[in-house]
């Protein structure tokens, strides 16, 4: 179990600090701001749970690998930019597919998150409170994504466009409820995959929760 929560949380910080770092690059931010945004994506749901859950100071800053894995992660991606920039041929192949690997990454990081969240929670003893659980797993999986688009000066990405927090909170359900009857790996992989599955459907066919206004139609 441990090792498998440490192998999603691996995924995650990477999946993340990629969509943190690609986001301060559109926005036209500096080295320091490409770098503190893709680490604050990747480690800021998890502040904010452990903050939560009185987990203080959080587990980002007692055991600061996945800040270093992020900061790697960061290093690598710039060093590919640059490449990609100083390359004829790599723009052509890479470009029509970087939206596609923007949205992977991020899908996989909310499924990650989501479920180390989780887990996050019961081993701190709220098991059988499904509330609690579901609430934490969704603000581990969908935090760093809302700080990110805050530094970015825009409307939270969760809120406004696709079926994102949606995703994160059913696959956290779907865990919570399984848990009880499989095996935990097997329970965290399936549900974490449901997630996966309905950010990729969703950004696939453009799909949304319904929205209400004022505005006359």
């Amino acid at each position: 179990m441990e090792l498998m929560i440490f192998i999603l949380e691996i995924i995650g910080t990477v999946a993340f600090s990629i969509s943190g770092a690609v986001a301060a690059m559109d926005s036209d931010m500096d080295l320091l701001g490409i770098a503190v945004l893709g680490m604050t994506t990747a480690v800021g749901g998890g502040i904010v749970r452990d903050i939560v859950l009185g987990a203080t100071p959080p587990n980002a800053f007692r055991q600061p690998v996945f800040l270093l894995i992020s900061l790697a992660t960061i290093v690598l991606l710039l060093i590919g930019v640059q490449l990609w920039k100083n390359s004829d041929r790599l723009p052509n192949i890479i470009s029509p597919h970087l939206i596609g690997l923007v949205n992977a990454s991020d899908a996989i990081g909310l499924g990650a998150f989501t479920m180390t969240g989780a887990n996050v929670a019961i081993n701190m003893g709220y098991g059988e409170g499904m509330l609690l659980v579901v609430f934490v797993a969704m603000l581990t999986g969908v935090g760093g994504g809302v700080m990110r688009d805050l530094f970015t000066m825009k409307k939270p990405y969760i809120f406004m466009k696709h079926i994102y927090a949606f995703a994160s909170l059913i696959g956290a359900v779907m865990y919570f409820i399984l848990r009880h009857h499989i095996n935990a790996n097997l329970a965290m992989a399936l549900s974490a995959g449901a997630i996966v599955l309905i950010r990729y459907i969703s950004a696939r066919y453009n799909l949304s929760l319904p929205k209400f206004n004022f505005r006359a139609q």
